[in-house]
């Protein structure tokens, strides 16, 4: 994980991830922080895939955005009842975790792709409007891309699409 980043003015910057963070028991807990129902997304998500028996790269990912998702949705007044995150291995191996819904005006999916190789794990979203014709979408390599930034166009993708 790139700890040193330019800023607009061309310094250097350390910043900090949640995915160095050594301390073991803030990990643990994270799996066990409190969501209400209609809003925890992760509750249909096996528990091991937050533990070290998993993928190490998705632990790390999953931990530092329910982390994230868990102070985002305490700080914000969050209505209505939000999709499931689902897991399941594709045809090629690959652990995905993906939130998906249609409505009868549009569509929305996110995913992140976990591969054997992690150079090769991605995340994607893709929201279609059929009411406005609009159509977004973002992918990319998880690797190549800083998490906590991922994280952050995650949860706005989010909360803006539901």
């Amino acid at each position: 994980m790139k700890k040193y980043y330019l800023n607009s003015s061309k310094e250097i910057l350390n910043r900090e991830s949640y995915l160095d963070l050594s301390n073991e028991s803030f990990l643990q807990e994270v799996y066990f922080m409190q969501l209400d129902e209609e809003i925890d997304i992760f509750s249909e998500l096996p528990t091991d895939i937050f533990t070290k028996n998993s993928r190490k790269q998705m632990t790390d990912v999953l931990r530092a955005f329910k982390y994230e998702y868990t102070r985002y949705v305490n700080m914000k007044e969050t209505r209505g009842v939000l999709p499931k995150l689902r897991y399941h291995v594709d045809e090629d191996g690959a652990s995905v975790i993906q939130l998906a819904s249609t409505w009868n005006k549009g569509n929305a999916s996110l995913y992140f792709a976990f591969e054997e190789d992690e150079n090769e794990s991605s995340f994607g979203m893709v929201w279609n409007d059929d009411e406005k014709k609009n159509f977004e979408s973002r992918s990319g390599n998880i690797v190549l891309n800083d998490i906590d930034n991922i994280i952050n166009e995650i949860l706005e993708f989010i909360f803006r699409v539901y």
